[in-house]
């Protein structure tokens, strides 16, 4: 009989296949190989950024690393995490500063999915001026083909799908 977390990974993989947003994906989850979630929440001048994904995405290998160039990835991984202010910028107008980043760099597996990540905190100079993101993560990162991302702003809630030939969300509250 399979462990409850493997189906519960199983799920969630579906529902991300899916491009639905359930309760499935829960913090913690980690996305499929190849795609990432980020969360942006903006209070007042505030803008908190949560991203995950599977370590295969960022570093291409789950679990300790085997090869002194498997240390070296985590390690250039790790340092590509820690700016946030390349990984996710904010249209110019809204003048938002990365102020913390804190960063999940162990790609060993945890409840039977080996995840990365980072949250960052932003403070914006003119928050209501800010109404868009530009991912500079499928630069950092080539295996990543598509960003999930969920945003919550003074004007509502939204989402989107994010590529390399689409790396722009603008923040435009669903109906």
């Amino acid at each position: 009989m399979p462990q409850p977390t493997h189906t519960a990974a199983r799920l969630r993989r579906l529902a991300w296949a899916l491009g639905l947003s359930t309760p499935l994906l829960a913090a913690g989850a980690v996305p499929p190989v190849g795609t990432a979630e980020l969360r942006i929440r903006a209070e007042g001048a505030a803008v908190q950024v949560e991203l995950s994904a599977a370590a295969e995405t960022l570093v291409g290998f789950a679990g300790t690393p085997g090869t002194a160039a498997q240390q070296q990835d985590l390690k250039v991984a790790g340092e590509n995490l820690k700016h946030g202010e390349a990984l996710v910028r904010f249209n110019p107008q809204a003048s938002c500063l990365l102020e913390e980043a804190k960063v999940d760099a162990d790609p060993r597996e945890r409840d039977g999915e080996a995840g990365m990540g980072a949250n960052y905190r932003f403070n914006c100079v003119f928050p209501k001026m800010l109404n868009s993101a530009a991912l500079g993560l499928f630069i950092g990162f080539p295996a990543l083909q598509r960003v999930h991302v969920h945003y919550t702003t003074a004007q509502g809630q939204g989402a989107a799908v994010l590529t390399l030939g689409n790396p722009v969300v603008t923040f435009v509250p669903l109906q």
